[in-house]
């Protein structure tokens, strides 16, 4: 057992040990000059091991035309800084073809850890910040800037998110699905952004149950004490759209496979009926306009069969987005 690394873990099996350099190349490409000790933190493994896998290396590469490993088709590392210095780099890494992303894939990558840096906890994580100027840096051509819109005010949703770490109550002025404006004290559960939008899961005080709110309806939210422990159903999969009432019953058909486009909507209670290969849902939504919503996670794997007046609202929704789209 080596002095610099006293705890000693178990061998790898075969597949993890590939695994973990298929990795581990073009990490050590990207990152140019790494010390040993943050590689394995890096990899979750011990000093002593990555060593043993960078002198691996040393001995791979790419076979010549004959199948023979040649020196010029080996990779080749720095050992005066490996050896002196605990400090990992290369000097030739014999990867012709290395894989890109393209311009699109990386912008779509950018725009999907611009969401997540965005929802509480993870603003101020560097390395976030670092995975996305090598997205950027790692495409096959120029990426355009990418900017995503959260809706949502700041402010507003640093104060739920704030009461949601800290266990605080909050009073909320609110609009109501039914365009009434109330007054709620509510205990926060959960925060949470689907399709862009922001939303509240908590135990309502004024209701003796568990609710979901949109934040984009909260005229303002004030921490106001300590919050509760309850037990409430609003934790399930399907309560994210449910309202006060429940007041609107929506039969929806897809392919079996395709359940999960509409988890979201759907409860542990919610029933499910299955024929053949096709799979028809009853899902209760908390007012109708939900239904657009819902009809976007449908758009060509399946349909709202019942009732009609939520076919209309979604054949509505679908004229008002192919308008706005010209």
């Amino acid at each position: 057992m080596s002095d610099r690394d006293p705890v000693r873990k178990p061998a790898a099996r075969a597949g993890d040990k590939l695994a973990l350099l298929l990795g581990l190349v073009p990490y050590l490409i990207d990152e140019v000059r790494v010390s040993v000790t943050e590689a394995a933190a890096q990899f979750d493994v011990s000093p002593e091991h990555m060593r043993t896998l960078v002198a691996y290396l040393t001995g791979t590469g790419e076979p010549g035309p004959d199948g023979l490993y040649l020196p010029q088709g080996l990779f080749d590392i720095d050992w005066d800084d490996f050896e002196q210095r605990d400090v990992i780099r290369f000097r030739r890494a014999p990867l012709d073809e290395k894989p890109r992303l393209s311009s699109r894939e990386a912008a779509a990558l950018l725009a999907g850890l611009q969401a997540v840096a965005a929802l509480p906890g993870f603003g101020e994580r560097a390395d976030l910040g670092r995975l996305m100027a090598k997205l950027a840096r790692g495409a096959s051509g120029e990426v355009s800037p990418v900017s995503v819109n959260t809706r949502t005010a700041d402010a507003l949703r640093e104060t739920v998110a704030a009461a949601v770490a800290a266990g605080r109550r909050l009073r909320l002025d609110y609009v109501t699905t039914r365009g009434e404006r109330e007054e709620r004290d509510v205990d926060p559960i959960r925060l949470e952004s689907v399709d862009d939008v922001w939303y509240l899961r908590a135990w309502c005080l004024s209701r003796e149950a568990g609710r979901t709110f949109r934040l984009d309806r909260m005229a303002s939210a004030v921490a106001i004490g300590a919050a509760q422990q309850h037990e409430s159903s609003v934790d399930d999969a399907g309560a994210l759209f449910r309202g006060d009432a429940g007041g609107l019953l929506v039969t929806v058909e897809v392919p079996a496979s395709a359940l999960p486009v509409i988890a979201d909507y759907l409860g542990p209670e919610d029933a499910v009926e299955y024929v053949g290969d096709r799979a028809i849902a009853r899902i209760p939504l908390a007012h109708r306009g939900l239904v657009g919503r819902l009809a976007t996670r449908l758009a060509g794997v399946g349909a709202i069969t019942h009732p009609e007046d939520a076919r209309a609202a979604a054949a509505q929704w679908a004229r008002a987005a192919l308008a706005a789209a010209e």
